[in-house]
């Protein structure tokens, strides 16, 4: 994998594949990631074979998928074995979820400062007889081991611990490895949602403890909406029960010639949740950028977006301006939010909006989320439209 910074030729590279965002300052990777060119060809390319079925376009889905395995392992540092496509984050949340086996006298612990894909999946469990519990973090921290140390002590029915990697709303970085040895100590596995902070830095899920991951790929992936996928750790996929299965969970190898053979072994953990047709279109585009985005490196993407943060944050007026987010090494991500000392922050995204700058308002601040395609000039124009509110 590189290692150095992004060359001049790398980032003009980079920009013409986002010619459609070339207009404005997009700092809202956080939100939905533009596609750039190279998925909107797949894309195109599968809906006219699709359009006008001249061709046998199952051989290259069922390589795309494969493709697709490979690549998402690279990026969250875990075995292929493990990888099984899904539609959203939700569904890998809800899968992970049913196939810990949870049931009365279970408890799940969430804080009260997660995204509601992750917070509504842990409540739904309700119905089945799970305790939640709920444990307030600070507004521009989360969850620390030495917390989850005390709740669990305090709470040793939990058999879950549930948490982002990257927090939505004021990107704070939470430590999986620390949180991964505190609930493993308890007897609780740690399910890890990682949509804001996969594609922006390095991650190695299964040497940190992480025990299943899921996220989707629409933000900073730069991939199609509707495609997602969920990691498990290889230790746990005989232990986990699926409660999904389906005619694509097994290994037809494209022989659909007899479809009537009900003889093949359905494999275990997230596999086996593969289980109808996926979006063809999807699951090309996600091959294609996940291998780019492995091959330009999770590494100089963080150096080139933390690069690009510093110069932020170094030209903020301290008087004018909160930082939200813990910019701390140890938890500082792509997510960098701030807000007004007058407190108007719907002012702010108004004027940032007026100077072509996209951006998010979230949970009283303005979220700044800027990515690989993001340019040092991009950088500039959103100081100077900060300098000039008023």
């Amino acid at each position: 994998m590189p290692s150095t910074e992004f060359s001049v030729a790398e980032l003009h590279a980079i920009k013409a594949e986002f010619p459609f965002i070339a207009d404005r300052v997009y700092l809202n990777f956080a939100s939905v990631g533009p596609l750039p060119v190279r998925a909107r060809r797949v894309v195109d390319r599968i809906n006219d074979t699709l359009q006008r079925l001249d061709t046998n376009f199952d051989p290259e889905t069922f390589a795309a998928v494969e493709r697709c395995r490979t690549a998402l392992a690279s990026l969250v540092g875990g075995s292929r074995a493990g990888i099984g496509l899904l539609p959203n984050t939700s569904f890998g949340l809800n899968w992970a979820f049913a196939a810990f086996g949870l049931g009365p006298g279970d408890a799940v612990l969430i804080t009260d400062h997660e995204f509601p894909a992750l917070a509504y999946a842990a409540l739904n469990l309700k119905e089945a007889g799970v305790e939640i519990v709920t444990v307030p973090v600070p507004g521009n921290g989360g969850l620390s081991p030495g917390q989850l140390e005390e709740e669990l002590s305090r709470h040793p029915e939990v058999r879950v611990a549930a948490v982002s990697w990257v927090s939505f709303h004021n990107g704070y970085r939470h430590d999986l490895a620390g949180l991964a040895r505190v609930a493993h100590r308890h007897g609780a596995y740690l399910l890890v949602d990682a949509i804001q902070g996969l594609g922006t830095r390095p991650l190695d899920a299964e040497a940190q403890g992480v025990d299943v991951l899921a996220s989707a790929v629409h933000k900073w992936m730069v991939c199609p909406v509707g495609q997602a996928f969920v990691w498990c750790r290889p230790d746990l996929m005989k232990n986990l029960k699926s409660p999904w299965g389906g005619w694509l969970s097994v290994a037809w190898d494209i022989d659909f010639a007899r479809l009537f053979d009900t003889d093949k072994v359905l494999p275990h953990g997230p596999r086996r949740a593969e289980v109808g047709t996926p979006s063809f279109a999807a699951v090309r585009a996600l091959a294609t950028v996940a291998e780019w985005i492995a091959e330009l490196g999770c590494m100089r993407i963080m150096r080139h977006t933390e690069s690009l943060l510093e110069r932020l944050e170094a030209a903020l007026d301290p008087d004018r301006f909160e930082v939200v987010s813990d910019r701390s090494p140890e938890h500082r991500s792509a997510i960098f939010c701030l807000r007004p000392r007058d407190g108007d922050v719907a002012r702010l995204k108004g004027h940032l909006n007026k100077s072509r700058i996209i951006c998010a308002l979230r949970e009283g601040a303005v979220r700044l989320s800027p990515h690989f395609p993001t340019q040092g000039s991009d950088i500039e124009q959103l100081v100077q439209s900060l300098h000039e509110f008023v």
